[in-house]
């Protein structure tokens, strides 16, 4: 009779992820097959979700590097053990050969020595360290054991060189850069049936690193610009100078040109461009009442291969002033996203040249909503929210404030109408995991009625840091676990851990297939 009821009794909580607890245990032969034992209890591993990515970061006194992990996959085990190794140092000089003195060199003092990991364990997420070299050419560097991308960025004009990097990166490096008169100088001459001046261009490769320092075309046009010997194959970028002044006639960005293998580019006529045309008006809210301090902001719409963005903040009575050329634009007034200051602008089709235009706040619109937890219940207080607006055709991302839930779940978000990313973090205590959707915030002054927000079930994952090659464990280690969104590109942060004195960490993730979309 013992016997059978102890064996119902761990029947009735055999699958933790169902109870919503942990069976006690002290060897990992004592869980169910799909689980280990660790700190006690059985972990249990996923059920919806799979592949993950993490990043481990020892506390900087600890002299450990950062470790990226790719391709965790979570339905195999719950549990995740990371190593973190001694970060490795290098030295070295950055000299530069001396024209018509064969095998002299001078220091380049105030150049830029930049690593770059070539194969981070998190695509978007690539790792780099950068040191500045002293009067002498000197500097040192400190960096995690991985492959290293070596790039030189010495004072202007001289242009970023990639010298050939050792793998794994040699202790001491003695950098060497051409001499002056080996450096390739491209000229060339930007026209748009007339030279364009003003005109910023600036040589890339064919994945759009820079090899050279740009340059502002001059009144006919012409350009010139640095190299790295040869030179090695490049595009032009040509667009607006970023320091020209509202007032300057506005260059478009126009498309890659080239590629080029030569120091004397022909470019071509990149086609006339509309003459100059200037946008000016008002931004005022719902009451008519002037908005100081807004960004305006124009993107050609015209269907032509080049493209003109401009902005400009008005003034203390709203007027703004912004030249452009004549063609069609769609054009917004942002606000700044102070609650209390009216809301993005509509977007509006100006054709230019045209009368001053008004352009219309509204005020800012508002959402509620509550956190309910995974069984359906609402959540507690002191459950933060963060809400992004999603880029728009004009308007970059913008966050809303929003509040965090009180007693009963519920929160309020006060902000710009439109698509919004929204994430809730609960408090780490609760064991309960981050929830990240996507809701609309409408506008036309009418508050907006949210879906309620159900966390997901809780995927605990557990593990310890330590250093490579040895038991002692590594405290105070950051441990972040990321997720692909949707594109397959951008990795979203899903949860979290904080190893103790052992250098044992616990993240709670949400138990989803695609947490972060």
């Amino acid at each position: 009779m013992l016997v059978a009821a102890a064996i119902g009794a761990a029947c009735a909580i055999r699958d933790p992820r169902l109870s919503g607890a942990s069976l006690p245990c002290n060897a990992s032969a004592q869980c169910e097959s799909d689980s280990v034992c660790f700190l006690g209890e059985c972990r249990g591993s996923s059920s919806q979700l799979s592949l993950v990515q993490a990043e481990v970061r020892a506390p900087a006194d600890q002299q450990l590097g950062v470790l990226q992990k790719s391709g965790i996959d979570l339905r195999n085990s719950a549990l995740v053990d990371f190593q973190l190794q001694p970060l490795l140092s290098a030295s070295g000089t950055v000299q530069q050969a001396v024209d018509g003195q064969p095998g002299a060199t001078a220091p380049v003092p105030d150049a830029g020595v930049v690593l770059t990991d070539s194969a981070p364990g998190i695509a978007d997420r690539a790792a780099s360290v950068v040191a500045q070299t002293d009067a002498a050419g000197a500097f040192s560097l400190s960096f995690a054991p991985s492959t290293w991308n070596v790039l030189v960025v010495p004072p202007a004009p001289s242009p970023p060189i990639r010298p050939q990097s050792p793998s794994p990166l040699a202790p001491v490096l003695a950098i060497v850069l051409p001499a002056p008169s080996q450096l390739a100088q491209v000229r060339g001459a930007v026209t748009v049936s007339t030279p364009l001046a003003g005109a910023r261009v600036a040589a890339v490769d064919a994945s759009g690193q820079p090899l050279s320092v740009a340059a502002i075309s001059d009144a006919g046009g012409a350009f010139n610009l640095q190299l790295p010997p040869g030179p090695p194959p490049y595009y032009l970028h040509i667009g607006p100078d970023p320091q020209a002044t509202a007032s300057d006639p506005a260059v478009p960005a126009f498309p890659l040109q080239g590629p080029f293998s030569d120091t004397a580019p022909s470019i071509g006529d990149l086609g006339a461009l509309p003459d100059p045309a200037t946008l000016t008006g008002m931004v005022v809210d719902v009451r008519q009442h002037p908005v100081a301090g807004a960004r305006v902001l124009a993107l050609s719409v015209d269907t032509t291969a080049w493209t003109i963005s401009r902005q400009t903040v008005t003034d203390a009575s709203g007027f703004f002033s912004l030249t452009l050329r004549a063609g069609q634009y769609a054009v917004e007034a942002a606000p700044d996203v102070d609650p209390t200051l009216p809301g993005v602008s509509a977007e509006i089709a100006v054709t230019l040249p045209a009368a001053p235009l008004t352009i219309v706040c509204p005020d800012k619109s508002q959402g509620t909503g509550a956190v309910t937890r995974p069984d359906g219940l609402p959540v507690g207080a002191g459950y933060q929210i963060a809400a992004m607006r999603l880029p728009d055709r004009v308007v970059a991302g913008r966050l809303a404030h929003a509040t965090a839930t009180d007693a009963s779940g519920a929160f309020t978000i006060v902000g710009d109408a439109g698509r919004y990313r929204v994430e809730v973090v609960p408090p780490a205590a609760v064991g309960l995991p981050r929830k990240i959707v996507s809701v609309e915030l409408s506008g036309g002054g009418v508050p907006t009625q949210l879906p309620a927000l159900q966390l997901s079930a809780a995927l605990t994952v557990v593990g310890t840091v330590s250093r490579t090659g040895s038991q002692v464990p590594v405290a105070g280690a950051t441990v972040d676990f990321f997720a692909l969104d949707s594109s397959g590109s951008r990795s979203v942060l899903i949860g979290s851990g904080l190893t103790n004195a052992s250098g044992q960490y616990r993240a709670v993730l949400p138990d989803v297939p695609a947490p972060a979309n």
